[in-house]
């Protein structure tokens, strides 16, 4: 008999979690597994959901009329008593409570909820106090993806046995090209970051970091490639153009805004960055890793167990202006070990981040609810 599990997430855009997701229920042995998906927001510039249906899983979409979360609720259980799974999984934090609530009253046995990034991240902390009750408390286990986030439920009152830490998954990307905008010459080394344009990404560390040492290198350009999440950050984007505007590198950094091909993009970079001020275990730096590039990330979150210091990368604490602009200026001074970085980086995120070595672990702690 199949295990019947069905996702809840909030959209189906490219964003690391939704990226997971996909890679999941891609690689998963379809012959013990039957997932299924319902997307709270669908729209139009979402594009997993039709990669998904390439791939054999059914896809829901939450009718635009169910505006308030009553409806929403009784919308999720009716449809989901009509696909019966064993497993009802939530894939992003503030779904755990329609988990809890809608999966109770369609019956379904095994409750999961998932805590990918910080609880003092905006989205958990301005919730109302009843809602992040039942997003730690209403779901029978959290799945989380860095030992740090783990320590966050314990402090918050969630029991051991409630908590497994599953880490992110990556590709080996296959080998493409990218053509660059006709500004940036052939020749140029890129510094970039990619993710969707939220305030926790700290992208304003990241363009006064360039702004500092653009003028010692000859062709190093800057590029911020994710789209915007008006929700989320609705003011980000012009502040990121106000910014560089006001450091007149205009003509130094590419906002490339959202791209298909991430891959593609990450074979032109010369270094990635990633100066967040939280995480969990970040896709993008993952990506980035298996693409062969060194890493200059902020000690937060999971990203001190995949980036190893001075290895795969060079770690900097959060807000460290001079310690992000040292590392630019070591990387791009000394190639040879930049190289060696990122062949280091690949290396570990081939062996312990691969869906070979992450998808099984997802598929025996299925298993085990279920007994």
């Amino acid at each position: 008999m199949k295990i019947k599990i069905v996702y809840l997430i909030g959209q189906l855009g490219l964003g690391g979690s939704e990226r997971q997701l996909y890679l999941l229920l891609k690689h998963m042995d379809k012959t013990k597994f039957e997932p299924h998906v319902i997307v709270f927001n669908p729209s139009e510039n979402y594009t997993l959901d039709n990669d998904l249906k390439a791939a054999g899983v059914p896809v829901y979409e939450m009718p635009p009329t169910n505006a308030n979360i009553i409806k929403r609720v009784f919308w999720l259980a009716k449809t989901i008593k009509k696909i019966k799974p064993h497993i009802l999984h939530s894939w992003t934090a503030y779904i755990n409570a329609y988990v809890g609530v809608a999966g109770r009253l369609a019956g379904v046995k095994v409750l999961l909820g998932s805590v990918r990034g910080a609880l003092h991240s905006p989205g958990y902390a301005d919730s109302p106090a009843f809602l992040r009750w039942l997003i730690l408390h209403g779901v029978h286990g959290h799945l989380v993806n860095a030992d740090t986030i783990a320590e966050e439920l314990r402090k918050a009152g969630v029991p051991e046995k409630k908590i497994y830490i599953l880490f992110n998954c990556v590709e080996t990307p296959e080998k493409k090209s990218f053509t660059l905008p006709a500004h940036i010459p052939p020749n140029a080394r890129l510094i970039g970051m990619v993710g969707n344009l939220r305030y926790e990404k700290n992208y304003p560390l990241f363009i006064y970091g360039l702004a500092g040492i653009v003028s010692e290198f000859e062709n190093v350009y800057g590029v911020i490639a994710g789209q915007s999440v008006l929700q989320a950050a609705p003011d980000l984007p012009e502040q990121i153009k106000k910014q560089i505007a006001d450091l007149k590198i205009e003509n130094k950094i590419w906002l490339a805004g959202f791209q298909a091909d991430v891959p593609a993009l990450l074979s032109r970079f010369e270094i990635f960055c990633l100066t967040s001020n939280s995480e969990g275990t970040p896709n993008a730096l993952l990506e980035a890793m298996v693409s062969g590039l060194p890493a200059i990330a902020t000690r937060v979150g999971g990203i001190p167990q995949i980036v190893e210091n001075g290895v795969s990368g060079i770690i900097i604490a959060p807000n460290d202006l001079n310690g992000l602009q040292d590392a630019l200026r070591f990387l791009l001074e000394n190639p040879e070990a930049a190289r060696k970085m990122g062949a280091a980086g690949r290396q570990q995120a081939e062996q312990r981040f691969s869906i070979h070595a992450i998808v099984p672990l997802f598929e025996n702690y299925y298993l085990s609810q279920t007994k």
